[in-house]
């Protein structure tokens, strides 16, 4: 047998308080290859929580484990299972490590996977706390938009933007890993001076983000490259 320990943070806005209950459930579905056998399936995260009130919340882990058939004993027995799990709150957020025993297989070196979040939670998380945010600063966003802002300031603000990873399937069952920027639209942005920015055509970007408004606080995806990886026991 040997052992996968998935990390996870899931986002809780920072107003975790008190965790009431924690699960974690596997799914999974088995395929043989001509070589191997994969697994393919997800590991369900369920919880409830205090903060202001008592909520609820579902994550899931994406699992695509691949067994060479050099390293399965016995092919019958192969499967996953969810041995065990810790967490821990951290900043009113909560952390997860997911022990999980692969079956069927020769012993070997435990593995450790850190689970990357998904970029659309990150992108509904930051648009939530500019929401926030721009209902607190409402007043200067308003004198913003109205004032005519120096070329100069513009260029500044155009330089903030946020990177992310982001795992995409594709159909050969391998992981594709791109990057992309998360910009954020500053007051007298257009999409031609952000095309400019980054050497890119300004079409990209409209397609990229179905021609969207430019809202002083919308988030804009900038796509950049990609990088492939795989998983294997």
């Amino acid at each position: 047998m040997q052992k996968i320990f998935y990390e996870k943070e899931i986002d809780l806005f920072h107003r975790l308080k008190e965790l009431v209950s924690l699960t974690v459930d596997e799914s999974i579905d088995y395929k043989m290859e001509e070589h191997g056998i994969r697994a393919l399936g997800t590991l369900a995260i369920k919880g409830e929580y205090l903060s202001d009130e008592k909520k609820n919340f579902l994550e899931n882990v994406e699992l695509d484990i691949y067994a060479d058939e050099q390293k399965i004993i016995d092919p019958q027995d192969f499967h996953l299972k969810v041995e065990d799990f810790h967490y821990d709150i951290q900043d009113g957020n909560l952390k997860i490590k997911i022990e999980v025993g692969v079956y069927g297989v020769e012993e070997g070196e435990n593995r450790y996977i850190r689970v990357d979040p998904d970029p659309l939670e990150e992108i509904e998380a930051l648009t939530r706390d500019l929401d926030e945010k721009k209902k607190e600063i409402k007043p200067q966003i308003e004198k913003m938009q109205v004032e005519e802002m120096p070329e100069k300031k513009v260029e500044e603000l155009s330089e903030k933007v946020y990177e992310t990873k982001v795992k995409n399937e594709v159909e050969d069952d391998q992981e594709d890993i791109g990057a992309y920027y998360l910009y954020v639209v500053c007051a007298n942005d257009t999409y031609e001076n952000i095309a400019k920015a980054y050497n890119m055509d300004e079409k990209v970007i409209r397609d990229y983000n179905n021609n969207l408004s430019l809202d002083v606080g919308q988030i804009l995806i900038i796509p950049y490259d990609s990088k492939t990886d795989t998983n294997k026991v």
